[in-house]
């Protein structure tokens, strides 16, 4: 996770940042009173946990801390130091693990502590691909805080990735993924009209915004592909492909958008043809079609093409239908190699104004 993500994430729940310490934790925590050690050995072994910087050690002692002292009043606050250690070592299933025994076994706990862990687990069940779990951590986020930004950013982007085959439950999953999706791009605006940390360069300011707009713009389009109203979702694609012009997923879709639209734009184009209407403005209007859909076309080729040349997960899939367009265009598969290369050398200089 970069350094802005972690920044954002923290802004999300009122300046927690993902590296903050747990004294600060404890200072923000409404308790009737501060943890106190039973014994000198329990408050030099929470101590040792506390002061390791090396993170390895650190869930090492954590670990044992729990093991010795099971009933102690520090209990709470190892567990956040693990959480924590173990999502900085990119460890989600520790992480998940640790998260769920927390949740379980302080309840009642404050909503900032709460959300500083349940935010990591929601990180970690999404890069454990297991999506039930993402979506209710994400849920129990915004249960405590309805504007979670973390939350509201990975729910309008996992909710439209895998939707039910009952209609009426796809219906109801898409309007919540475009609900969060927009309240998302509400709190990201706020966000960033408001003022910069003094540590943040203008760079990464800019960055930042552009990816969470981008994220934002990119689970809209989703959704609206599934809908199958690919005019909108070309539409939000092509902003999210502006911000961010790395993304070889957005770059595929805005492909099939495309795609949907040149296909029914031709199958207009065909019944024109077929009608043989004697209308005196007949002729214009398949004219126009036909602009209409070589334009369509040619930006599902150059979309697809992107999504080639950026590689990834979409490359094999986007090679496919960049090959059936490019044979209706120019009937043969020659050029296309150089076209996707133009594609790679034009993506290197970023978006074009």
């Amino acid at each position: 996770m970069n350094f802005m993500k972690k920044l954002v994430l923290g802004m999300a729940v009122g300046g927690l940042a993902l590296t903050v310490s747990i004294v600060t934790l404890q200072a923000q925590a409404q308790q009737p009173k501060q943890p106190q050690a039973k014994t000198k050995a329990e408050y030099d072994a929470y101590t040792a946990v506390y002061n390791e910087q090396d993170l390895n050690k650190k869930v090492d002692l954590g670990g044992k801390f729990l093991t010795d002292f099971p009933d102690s009043e520090f209990k709470a606050f190892v567990y956040q130091i693990l959480v924590n250690s173990y999502a900085s070592l990119n460890n989600a299933a520790k992480v998940a693990e640790i998260g769920e025994k927390f949740m379980n076994d302080f309840p009642q706990t404050d909503a900032g502590a709460k959300k500083f862990v349940l935010q990591r687990m929601m990180q970690s069940y999404q890069a454990l691909n297991k999506f039930e779990e993402t979506v209710q951590t994400g849920e129990k986020l915004l249960a405590i805080d309805p504007n979670d930004l973390a939350a509201l950013l990975t729910l309008s982007s996992v909710l439209p990735e895998r939707v039910p085959q009952d209609e009426a439950k796809k219906t109801e999953q898409l309007q919540k993924a475009m609900d969060y999706a927009q309240k998302a791009e509400t709190a990201v605006t706020a966000l960033f009209n408001g003022p910069k940390p003094a540590q943040v360069t203008d760079q990464q300011w800019s960055d930042e915004k552009n990816r969470s707009l981008g994220s934002v713009y990119s689970s809209m389009g989703l959704v609206y592909l599934n809908k199958k109203e690919y005019d909108k979702a070309s539409e939000q694609y092509e902003k999210s492909t502006a911000l961010v012009w790395t993304n070889p997923i957005d770059f595929y879709r805005l492909g099939i958008a495309y795609g949907f639209q040149a296909r029914a734009l031709g199958k207009e184009l065909n019944d024109m043809y077929t009608s043989q209407s004697q209308a005196p403005d007949a002729a214009a209007k398949i004219e126009e079609k036909k602009k209409q859909f070589t334009t369509v076309r040619d930006k599902a080729i150059d979309a697809l093409a992107k999504s080639v040349a950026l590689k990834g997960v979409t490359e094999a899939q986007a090679h496919v239908e960049l090959e059936k367009l490019w044979k209706s265009k120019n009937d043969n598969l020659n050029g296309l190699d150089a076209y996707v290369q133009q594609m790679q050398e034009a993506l290197k200089k970023g978006p074009q104004k």
